[in-house]
Formats: structure tokens, sequence, C-alpha cells
């Protein structure tokens, strides 16, 4: 996030109410509404040719009611935004309903967005599969973090909770998420003076192997790794000057302890990296943003190891 000044809202064709658009306008209002550009991109409800064909009436009337569409939409979004966001500085883009999500990051490249919002979208494992909605996408696959909004008028509540994954501390691709996710944290602690609580779960560790080894004791397995566990986010804290009071370890599978430890803390936003898999490993095993995204009543701010290894923004004007 840098230094906060540009967010792009993911609008909603055919909806009143946009909640992508209020949390952008919350966080503006926040950080200072003249200090951040707001970017509002909607797709049109109409689809686009895969294959234009200049030489075609039939493309070319179908392209020419295309781009009057486009422009139906352009002005309906920006007649919006000046009732809706009255005061702040947002710039109206629409695109084709065809490849949105690249669509948005490409977009997002371009204006130099510090962060993408989208509302959340309701998941069935079925439909996630085979067709993953927008913000499955964009958590997948985005180069810039994504800050899913809940339906949920947003107000700070004093805490913001990043989740940690120490499995594997040889791991350098975590380390870096890790260390994103903390400065990301830390921008919108920055912003909102809510304190950073960091989670982190420790799956039970039962080796199958040594069930029937004499004097074999699970206990001392798990209280080993609880040990390492608490070592590993007491010195990551003591490291960024977070109070081990703010340092939160549980064991149990990372889907359940996060929602519990999130509907104890009641934060603002819960951080969270994703390991982007797609398809049928993101079906069966999944990524575990996705997993407690519907369990949750904050807002979930994911960041990708793409995002982490592009280092977006790259806007023309780029922020140093």
């Amino acid at each position: 996030m840098r230094q906060f000044q540009t967010v792009l809202a993911v609008i909603e064709p055919h909806e009143m109410r946009q909640v992508a658009l209020e949390r952008a306008l919350a966080l503006a209002q926040t950080a200072g509404r003249h200090k951040v550009k707001i970017v509002a991109v909607m797709a049109s409800a109409r689809e686009l040719p895969d294959e234009p064909d200049p030489e075609s009436e039939t493309e070319a009337a179908e392209n020419t009611e295309t781009e009057s569409s486009l422009r139906r939409h352009q002005k309906w979004l920006e007649a919006y935004l000046r009732i809706n966001a009255m005061g702040y500085d947002v710039k109206a883009r629409v695109i084709g309903k065809r490849h949105v999500g690249k669509a948005i990051t490409a977009i997002a490249r371009e204006e130099g967005a510090d962060f993408i919002i989208k509302a959340a979208d309701e998941h069935h494992f079925i439909g996630t599969m085979f067709r993953p909605p927008l913000d499955l996408q964009l958590l997948r696959h985005s180069p810039v973090p994504v800050l899913i909004a809940k339906d949920h008028i947003w107000h700070p509540t004093g805490t913001i909770a990043v989740a940690l994954d120490f499995s594997d501390p040889a791991d350098l691709e975590l380390r870096y998420i890790n260390m994103r996710l903390l400065r990301e944290a830390q921008e919108l602690s920055h912003i909102t003076r809510c304190e950073i609580h960091l989670l982190n779960s420790i799956a039970p560790l039962i080796p199958p192997s040594s069930i029937d080894m004499p004097g074999f004791t699970p206990d001392l397995v798990g209280d080993e790794a609880l040990k390492e566990a608490c070592r590993n986010v007491l010195s990551f804290a003591a490291r960024h000057r977070i109070s081990p009071d703010n340092c939160h370890i549980r064991e149990g599978q990372a889907d359940s302890v996060i929602p519990a430890l999130c509907a104890e803390l009641n934060p603002t936003c819960l951080f969270i990296g994703t390991s982007a898999r797609k398809g049928l490993a993101a079906a069966l095993v999944g990524n575990i943003c996705e997993r407690v995204m519907n369990d949750l009543s904050c807002d979930l701010a994911v960041i990708t190891p793409k995002a982490v290894r592009e280092r977006i923004p790259y806007a023309q004007n780029s922020k140093k």
C-alpha cells in the first residue's frame, strides 16, 4: 500500500447500494478525502464479441451497439458518483464484460492502485470450482492487494488482525508474504489508529508412523510444536515492536482457528496471504482465505504471492 494514495472500487452492475464504493469512501474519509483518489470501475452488462470482424456488417453493428452500451453505462456511473460520492476525487471507468478480472487488474496497474476493493460474492462449491466469482478470481491472481468488503457499515473497532504463516521457516516466499502483510496492516493502522494483533494457528502434529512406538507421547510432540510456534511469532513481533499481548497462537486448523480468533477480537479487517491455487487444486484443497471468508464478519485484505513479487503499483506517476 506504500502511501495509500489510490484505491480501485469495483462497482456492481444493477445495484443501487455499492459496498465497495462505500468502503473506499470511508477509507478516503479516514485518510483525508483530498489525499486519496478513488477509481470506480464497472463492467458493462453487455457481453463483448470475442473476435470482432471489421468486414462483417453484423459485427460492425454489434460493435456500434456495444460502444453505445458502454457510453450509457459510463453516463449512469458518472451520475451515480455525482450523487453518492460528492466531494471526493472519484474517476469513473466502464469496461466490457469479457475478461473482467484481467481488465480490472490492468486498470489497477495503469492507475497505480494501492488496493482493489470488491464486495463479497456468494460462494458455492461446484460453482467456484468451474467458474469462480470475480472476488475469487482477484484473490487468486491480482498483483494488487485485494480488500473484500462485507456488507456492513464500516467503523474502525481498534483492532487489525494479521494471520501469519510460519509453517515452513525456510520458505522464502512465505517470509516475504508475512512481511508484506504486516506492512500493509501497518499502513491501514496508521490511518485508522487501530492496534495490530498477530494470529497464528498450529496444525495438530501426530506422526502416523510413531503411534505404536514404545514410549511415544503425542502430548510432547504437540507441546514442542506449540513452543516453536510461540518462539517464531514472538520473535517476529519483537522485531516489529508489537506487544506479546497482541500475539494469539492456537492449536488447530487455520480455517477454524482464524474465524474463532476474529470472533473474539472483532477486528476492523483481517490481513491474510493466499497460496493462489486455482482450478481443481483450489476446489479440493482451497486457499485458506477463501475457506474462512464466509465465516468472517470483518473485511478481508488478501495478499497474493504475485502481489509480493511484482511490487505494484505501476502508475506512470509512480509513488516513491
